[in-house]
């Protein structure tokens, strides 16, 4: 049994490395940027990391961003997420629409003995993808504009250990996370009468940084609720502009201080099938700093949810969740962004294997000027661990 449960996730293993790098080969191909708001900071920020979660408004203190989810673990599982955007977005009477398609998390948690538990994670924390064009203006009589894409993003490798108390009433977990990113920059002068561009600048950044984060599940009767608390330790920035081929000016070394984060939810299940959740994350972007300076076109970001989940048989569930989130970052007028969403999804059982989860999400993005449809396809593989019982038999 223990060589069919180790074969079982090395094909896994296998499985999802092959996923991870074909998506990877498509995002390289297809990723031509997910907003047409440049992501001026540290790019967008990923509250929620999993089909489940988004389908449910994008839960963070009640998702798998905590660490201490699910209440009580009692086999190992395993989770691949990816994220399709179709973005549609409108200024000034003109419009574009753009995609991308990327992996976002790899995530796998252990039971232990004595009620305790690890996991591993990799998944993306900030991107920075986006694909704007700056206002045209003559040049030498000839219309031209900045044609800026933006690709890379933030991501964390992380290990955490958590204990559940109580008979699985209570589960407190510690996480640490490896931060290191990349953003890559491509600014283009292009010239609208020939589709062709006079020059090709690059900004090359990278980040290397360390976070801590909290996690807390708790049950009480007919309520259940979700706690996380993260901080990012001061880490290091290092850039460097490219022009025709040349490194003309660079920057090492500089400190960066993201803020802390705290995401709370709440559960409320009393009836049969059917759980309503609310759920609420919240980052203090002001306390940020840049070589001890702070950044003053920040704004604290907020994001609240509310969703129910029904269970229409015991296999499959009908997800459906509202979302309001308030960005940290603002468009070139200095207005805030922010984001409404409608979201809805179920899951599909897998025999032998775990579960399959989907959602989708249309959201409005707007600033000032530049406004966004955004259609998002989330989906998640799970795996979860398979234990058979067999019955012995005289001569067997």
């Amino acid at each position: 049994m223990i060589a069919r449960i180790k074969n079982q996730i090395t094909q896994i293993s296998i499985l999802t490395i092959i996923c991870v790098i074909v998506l990877s080969n498509l995002c390289n191909q297809f990723c031509f940027g997910q907003s047409f708001f440049s992501m001026r900071g540290f790019g967008e920020e990923l509250l929620y990391t999993d089909a489940t979660a988004s389908s449910l408004g994008g839960l963070v203190g009640l998702g798998r961003v905590n660490p201490s989810f699910p209440l009580s673990l009692s086999k190992t599982t395993f989770s691949a997420t990816v994220f399709s955007n179709f973005v549609y977005g409108q200024q000034s009477g003109n419009s574009r629409m753009i995609y991308d398609i990327r992996p976002v998390t790899l995530d796998g948690k252990f039971p232990l003995p004595y009620q305790l538990r690890v996991g591993i994670k990799l998944s993306e924390l900030f991107n920075q993808n986006f694909n704007i064009y700056s206002d045209s203006i003559p040049f030498s009589g000839t219309w031209t504009r900045r044609h800026i894409i933006g690709q890379g993003g933030i991501y964390g490798l992380s290990v955490n250990v958590g204990k559940s108390l109580f008979k699985d009433k209570l589960a407190l977990s510690f996480e640490y996370s490896k931060l290191l990113g990349q953003a890559l920059e491509s600014w283009y002068f292009e010239v609208l009468s020939g589709n062709s561009y006079i020059t090709h600048d690059s900004v090359i950044t990278t980040y290397s940084a360390h976070r801590l984060c909290f996690g807390a599940f708790a049950n009480i009767n007919y309520l259940s609720f979700g706690l996380v608390m993260e901080d990012i330790l001061p880490g290091i920035i290092n850039s460097k502009v490219i022009s025709h081929s040349v490194v003309v000016d660079s920057v090492n070394g500089l400190t960066f201080n993201l803020p802390y984060g705290v995401g709370f939810g709440i559960v409320f299940d009393k009836f049969p099938k059917t759980k309503f959740m609310a759920d609420f994350m919240y980052r203090n972007w002001e306390k940020a700093t840049i070589a001890d300076a702070s950044i003053p076109s920040l704004r604290n970001s907020m994001k609240y949810s509310l969703a129910v989940e029904h269970w229409l048989t015991d296999k499959y569930p009908l997800r459906v969740g509202l979302r309001y989130y308030a960005s940290y970052l603002s468009d070139h007028t200095g207005k805030g962004i922010d984001e409404f969403a409608l979201s809805c999804g179920s899951s599909v059982p897998i025999p032998k294997f775990g579960s399959f989860a989907y959602s989708l999400e249309i959201i409005r993005r707007q600033g000032q000027e530049v406004k966004e449809t955004i259609g998002r396809l989330n989906i998640s593989l799970y795996y979860e661990e398979v234990w058979k019982k067999r019955t012995r038999r005289w001569g067997f």
